[in-house]
């Protein structure tokens, strides 16, 4: 179709035209389903399931319009509102300061986000700076880490994540228990016997029985037992939105309360800096793959003692985007380098961070 106001091609069933703002007279009614058992699809309703994937249910019809544009632009009109997105050089994530409708740029051009949702952030600077502070004293080998800690910087930021369904489906292979451990008598063999993991009792009872007899025990442990086995697991798994945030990637399986999450809205970030992304959805797909894959094999490894063979099977649905608020902290601890930590702004817990390994005054 073309613009009423300004004559140029926009996509059927724009309400506003992507050069000129204009609003259109005519706005497309959502595709239905099939009006009868075997009828063909109406154009644009969703077809079949490929083989071998659960059906998907019809999703419901957009609120907004889809806005296109071709690729490397740099003025465009929110499909929304009309009003005018400004993308900076290098941006693909683009959020409109007026209505809060998130738009992409991907190969095809621009179009709208449909899934845009944010965690409210519910804790201020002191209950951050607490939160952070208990972890940094977490461990056996840490102590008034936090006390001696130089807080150089707290801030509060609203972080696009693309949260990525993804399931893992693995077989494997590997080797569980331990051999035969041949035990010589002596003064230490009651002392041998505990390094070996035997316990006390047993391993002086035997060196005992040894000694009187002057001779050699064998002691002997279960003989490795080959296990095949199946795992299925499923993450929520959060990839961050801009490049060049790396410490903002949880990288140790944490996963937003998504349960908790309500559709976009700007003003509720409270004025709070909001930031606008450059990854890709596609790309987040990939990358969760592989943080999958790396979740599931350390769940592998609680099966074997030795795991030989990990052979896994993905499937994804699609991600939806998230505005989530994180408090980034950085610090320095006793004159070392600057460290930081993560801490989720809505669930008060640690996302990810770095601290001393040891500190014990």
């Amino acid at each position: 179709m073309f613009c009423q106001k300004c004559g140029k091609q926009i996509p059927d069933g724009a309400t506003f035209c992507n050069s000129c703002g204009g609003q259109q007279g005519v706005v497309a009614q959502a595709p239905t389903a099939p009006a009868y058992p075997g009828a063909p699809p109406a154009p644009g309703y969703p077809g079949q399931a490929p083989p071998g994937y659960p059906p998907q249910q019809p999703a419901a019809p957009p609120a907004h319009p889809a806005a296109y544009a071709p690729a490397g632009t740099t003025d465009l009109k929110c499909s929304s509102c009309g009003a005018p997105l400004k993308p900076q050089s290098g941006l693909t994530l683009i959020t409109c300061d007026y209505c809060g409708v998130a738009t992409s740029l991907g190969s095809g051009g621009w179009s709208v986000i449909q899934k845009h949702f944010m965690l409210d952030n519910r804790i201020d600077q002191e209950t951050a700076l607490a939160s952070g502070g208990k972890w940094l004293d977490q461990g056996l080998l840490r102590r008034n880490v936090a006390k001696n800690a130089e807080l150089l910087e707290a801030t509060l930021r609203f972080v696009p994540y693309w949260i990525v369904p993804t399931s893992v489906t693995a077989d494997i292979q590997g080797l569980k228990g331990g051999g035969a451990t041949s035990l010589h008598t002596g003064d230490g063999a009651g002392r041998t016997a505990a390094k070996i993991g035997l316990s006390i009792l047993a391993g002086a009872a035997a060196a005992a029985a040894a000694n009187q007899r002057g001779g050699h025990v064998q002691m002997n442990q279960p003989q490795p037992v080959r296990v095949r086995d199946r795992i299925n697991v499923f993450y929520n798994i959060p990839v961050v939105g801009v490049r060049g945030y790396n410490k903002y990637q949880p990288d140790d399986g944490y996963t937003f309360n998504v349960q908790g999450k309500t559709s976009y809205d700007k003003k509720k970030t409270g004025g709070v800096e909001t930031l606008d992304g450059d990854v890709a959805e596609q790309e987040a797909m990939q990358f969760a793959q592989s943080l999958a894959q790396k979740y599931a094999e350390k769940e592998a490894k609680k099966r074997v003692d030795t795991l030989e063979s990990f052979v896994p099977y993905f499937q994804q649905s699609p991600g939806e985007l998230l505005h989530a608020p994180v408090w980034f902290v950085r610090y320095r601890h006793k004159g070392a380098k600057e460290m930081f930590i993560l801490i989720d702004g809505n669930a008060s817990k640690v996302i990810d961070g770095e601290r001393p390994s040891v500190s014990l005054w």
